[in-house]
């Protein structure tokens, strides 16, 4: 028996170093980003984190991991033990940390926007509740936002300020419903040794879907909220703790701010109860419509035309993936990329459900067959539905997933936790894992919240130039006239015609996108004397040779960004197009990071060159939107997002 016991100390010991390196290594490395190694996506927000800090947040979790070994020795544990009662015995005090959450939601809401934001908020600028084609994609959203953005613009609150609120209102009832199933599942797990309040308060608020109760300019901030706390006063009710129609109530509208919801319902029809099933429907139905039913009147009432399902729900044609479609490999590997930034502690989750799964007694659990049921319609959903935007973009249309699943896994993990009070092997694995896992998923979260609300990461889009004129600081096309150019000469002996540098417009014929340029005919530099704020900045510019001049032959144009500043003089960046390429005619994207130059004033020069056989031929060129922007470019995804156009 002594032999035995050992042997499952040893297993567990080493499980928690294992998890403990393997988060440790994926901190440290930003997934193995930092490597060159771009398949984990999820944790390449991780290269904005300075490396020192990675490394400490490694560091952390392997100090937690044999911090927890040494504690467990009898008296360490005990010790362990009372300070975790002290927080469980005083967990009535949480519920004065709904608003603290809510303004720390504020106060770190991110600068960084995601998915459909900038579009989001120019049809806020531009059209009305009644004139906005995707009301019926998100209708008590969209109801609630366009309300709350025109009550407010008399007093000239910006729309994006509206937008972050209502998020940060989202923060606050996901708080609420994590102190509420935290509290019912503390009843149900007492012989849990730690408290699984604690633990479950910590699990399910370090989870990517956090990010969007921090100012989120999104339309998933409410629906994941209120779905979320569904499912916990789902929970709540086969506790005992509370009738059915609030659980039907709060579905609805769940469902009434986007309908990514209804993938969670299904699984209330495991609550009914043989014998009451009919008015146990009943009361899910009646409340379930409740809010559905209003919202429609609402909208209808205020002129809001129905939608046409000509082309399929809302203008979209294709709602789900076919089953191909959806295990096609770079479909698959950005679904589960996406999985794991809105939890990080997913193959944990998976790996502990699906073995309580197998545990015919946990299956009798109604809790856990729901939950069970709640993560299946969800995993559906984020496997299945199909989005227009590239997932590392519109990674939120699927953060409703996170909560379900991991309370889900959670519950199975405090299931077989319990089970260790008799097992030896799992009650020796929950003291050796949790605590490395857990720390590791407070750091990812804190380090996504962080880098979102730190930075302002833009992969600006040239066709949808308008909207992020909001980030630009200066054109350097209307401040030509004060740049100096080199040489001064024209290139040719008209007076008129021949200039070496001028405003003009050029339209690629493949597809007649038109740009205002900066005109540069080789060789010539163009200096401009710029004075950057105390912020990142970097430089848009779309380079291209004229095409008027693509036939004449030659061996094209080097262009060239330079700066000098305090320090010296410095090549930021520098590239060769040439006319026999045929990816080279078109517009090239070029983003020039000058965040090192930030508070200093500065000579940024714009050079183009003739080729390397220094033939001046057709060395027509121009800098297309020579835009000065705020923000900190995003590179990572340049071959998927950038290219060409």
């Amino acid at each position: 028996m002594k032999r035995g016991r050992v042997a499952q100390v040893t297993i567990a010991g080493l499980s928690g170093l294992l998890c403990a390196l393997a988060g440790a290594g994926l901190l440290a490395t930003a997934g193995g980003w930092a490597l060159g190694v771009h398949s984990l996506w999820a944790f390449s927000f991780l290269i904005f984190v300075p490396f020192y800090l990675r490394i400490v947040m490694a560091i952390g979790v392997l100090i937690v991991w044999i911090g927890n070994t040494k504690q467990r020795t009898a008296e360490a544990s005990n010790r362990l033990i009372s300070e975790r009662n002290w927080v469980e015995s005083h967990a009535r005090l949480a519920w004065l940390g709904i608003p603290l959450a809510g303004l720390s939601f504020w106060l770190l809401r991110e600068r960084t926007l995601h998915g459909d934001a900038h579009f989001k908020l120019q049809l806020l600028a531009t059209r009305t509740l009644q004139t906005d084609p995707y009301v019926w994609k998100e209708p008590l959203d969209s109801l609630l936002t366009y309300t709350a953005t025109a009550l407010l613009r008399p007093f000239s609150v910006p729309a994006q300020a509206v937008v972050a609120s209502l998020s940060v209102l989202a923060g606050m009832i996901y708080v609420a419903a994590i102190l509420y199933v935290a509290e019912c599942l503390q009843r149900r797990f007492q012989k849990v040794q730690g408290g699984s309040r604690t633990v479950s308060i910590i699990a399910l608020l370090a989870v990517g879907s956090s990010q969007l109760w921090f100012g989120h300019v999104e339309n998933y901030s409410l629906a994941t909220a209120t779905s979320f706390a569904a499912v916990a006063l789902a929970v709540g009710y086969v506790a005992g703790g509370i009738p059915l129609w609030p659980v039907g109530i709060v579905g609805g509208l769940s469902i009434s701010f986007h309908p990514q919801a209804a993938f969670a319902l299904p699984a209330l029809l495991l609550l009914l109860q043989q014998g009451a099933w009919v008015h146990q429907l009943l009361a899910l139905g009646l409340g379930g419509l409740l809010a559905p039913l209003l919202t429609l009147g609402g909208l209808m009432l205020l002129g809001v035309p129905l939608p046409s399902f000509a082309g399929g729900y809302a203008g979209d044609a294709q709602l789900f993936l076919t089953l191909s479609q959806s295990l096609a490999p770079a479909q698959l590997v950005d679904a589960l990329n996406n999985l794991w930034l809105i939890a990080p502690l997913t193959p944990l989750w998976l790996v502990t459900g699906i073995t309580a799964l197998w545990q015919p007694v946990y299956r009798k659990d109604q809790t856990f067959r729901y939950l069970t049921a709640v993560a299946a319609g969800l995993l559906v959903y984020h496997f299945s539905f199909q989005n227009d935007l590239a997932r590392p973009q519109d990674w939120d249309l699927f953060a409703i997933v996170g909560p379900g699943l991991t309370l889900w896994g959670l519950y199975a993990w405090l299931c077989l936790q319990q089970a260790g009070a008799e097992k030896y092997l799992w009650r020796q694995l929950a003291d050796s894992v949790l605590p490395p896992v857990l720390t590791f998923a407070v750091c990812f979260t804190v380090a996504w919240v962080g880098v979102n609300h730190f930075f302002t990461l833009l992969r600006p889009n040239s066709d949808q130039r308008l909207v992020y004129q909001s980030y630009r600081l200066l054109d350097l096309r209307e401040q030509l006239a004060t740049a100096t150019i080199t040489p001064a000469t024209p290139v040719c002996a008209e007076e008129t015609g021949c200039e070496r540098v001028a405003a003009q417009t050029f339209t690629m014929p493949q597809d007649g996108d038109a740009r205002p340029v900066i005109f540069a005919h080789a060789p010539a530099y163009i200096k401009f004397r710029v004075s950057l704020p105390n912020q990142p900045t970097f430089l848009w510019l779309s380079p291209a040779l004229d095409p008027i001049a693509w036939g004449w032959g030659g061996d094209g144009v080097t262009f060239q960004v330079l700066i000098e500043a305090a320090a010296g003089s410095t090549m930021l960046w520098s590239r060769h197009l040439s006319p026999n390429q045929p990816d080279d005619l078109d517009w090239q994207t070029v983003l020039v990071d000058l965040a090192a130059y930030q508070g200093q004033t500065v000579s940024v020069t714009l050079a183009t060159l003739p080729g390397p056989a220094d033939n001046e031929v057709g060395d027509r060129a121009g800098w297309g939107l020579p835009w000065l922007m705020r923000g900190t470019p995003d590179r990572r995804f340049d071959k998927q997002v950038t290219g060409n156009r």
